[in-house]
This record gives C-alpha cells, structure tokens and sequence, in this order.
C-alpha cells in the first residue's frame, strides 16, 4: 500500500522536458520523466527511454521525488520475485512441450523405422545465419555466445513492447535481416527494469543494439532510434570490423 501510495504521489509530479546529472557526470538532456518508481525515474526522449536508479543520482533529486531506501528495497525484491515466477512458470512450459514432442516422435517410431530402409536425401544447404530474425529472451539471462550467426553480421536488439522509440526503430532492423542474407538480427525483450537480462548486458536505455562481426566479436553498440547507425556498424562488421 505505501509503494502504491508513493507512485500516485510520483506520477503527479511528473514534469516536462527536463535536465538530469548523475553521480559519475552521465548528463540526461531535455527529457521527459514519464514514470516514477520507488528505485528510480524512467526518462523518456526523441530517441529512446531509459531509468536511472537514485542511487545513481544527486541527493537533491532524490529529495525531489521522494526516495525512500526502505520503499526501494521492497520495490526490487517484489519486481525480482515476479520475475522468477515469470521465469519458472516459462520453464515449466517448456519442459511439457518438450515431453509433448518426444511423446509425438515416440508414437511414429514405427514409421520411421520403415523410411529409414529407403536412401535418405542429402539435406538442403541451412544458412549459416539461421532464422532470419529471432526472439531469443523474454527478461530472462541469454548466452548471446550460442546466438550469434558466425560468418554472417548478428544483430542484437534489446527493445520492450512498450517502448515507442524501439517500435520505430524494429521494422528498419528486421527489413534489413529480411532483405540482407548475411545479416541475422536478435531481439531480446527486456520486459521491465528489474529482470536478469537487463542487470547482464548493464542496459539503462532502450533501443539498445549491439552489432557483432563474422567471428562474433562485438563491434559496436547504438543507444537510441538511430538506424543509420545501426547500418554503419553493420557496414564495418562485414569488413571485419
């Protein structure tokens, strides 16, 4: 009840375009802070949306909007255990429809048995960039090693179906894994603040893209809705980088 009291009292001081510093110098120029949370403000700008905790910010601000470290600890523990009911609850999932698969391919062992007397087919050639475009998290910690389309240009999309910026930008990136046959494009969606995937990659904004090189070493990262960016990585890894 206290947090919820807090974010009403929060969201009604709300302002318009603004100036922030945080404590290391990082400068957070006319934005718009378009949510307060008990652990932090989410800032909102032409080219992208990120949160920056209190912790990271002057004392003054956090008198402003009314930090309480006892309020943001509750907050973070809560959004941290929803988070691994999300997570757990996925596991499950995945683990019956993988007994529901071999449950399918069980039942056709007969048959299959009988196709294996005839000569099988080389199979087709498989792009070494494998699906053109591809979800490979919903807030959950990613291994970006087994992702990343190695002698082909990946690119990692870290976005959230609430993000105006990312919506404007999605369709610029997942045209060019469509149309580009030696680019694969990722997507990982952060979800919220508070999930295991946004604390691994050290995310504070959105759209975040990273863009990696044929032999999957990072070569740049573009913060913001800045395809042009984007593509000028893109051109630098498929040179090598």
């Amino acid at each position: 009840m206290k947090i919820l009291t807090f974010l009403i009292l929060c969201f009604a001081s709300v302002a318009l375009a603004d100036d922030f510093k945080a404590i290391d110098g990082k400068e957070y120029k006319n934005v718009t802070v378009s949510r307060v949370e008990p652990d932090g403000i989410v800032l909102m700008s032409s080219s992208g949306i990120s949160k920056v905790y209190f912790t990271e910010l002057p004392k003054e601000v956090q008198e402003r909007f009314h930090y309480d470290a006892a309020q943001a600890a509750t907050y973070s523990a809560e959004q941290a255990s929803s988070q691994e009911a999300f997570q757990n609850q996925q596991a499950e999932l995945r683990r019956k429809l993988a007994e529901e698969k071999n449950r399918y391919w069980t039942a056709r062992e007969p048959g299959k048995k009988q196709q294996d007397k005839v000569p099988a087919r080389a199979p087709a050639a498989v792009a070494g960039r494998g699906q053109q475009v591809e979800v490979i998290s919903h807030g959950a910690p990613v291994d970006i090693a087994k992702h990343l389309a190695l002698g082909n240009v990946t690119v990692v999309d870290f976005y959230a179906d609430w993000c105006g910026p990312c919506k404007q930008l999605s369709p610029s990136l997942e045209q060019m894994a469509r149309t580009d046959p030696e680019i694969a494009l990722r997507k990982i969606d952060i979800v919220n603040w508070n999930t295991a995937v946004v604390k691994q990659f050290n995310i504070h904004s959105i759209p975040h893209v990273n863009v990696y090189n044929r032999g999957g070493r990072l070569v740049g990262s573009v913060v913001g809705a800045n395809a042009a960016e984007v593509k000028r990585y893109v051109a630098q890894a498929k040179t090598g980088g």
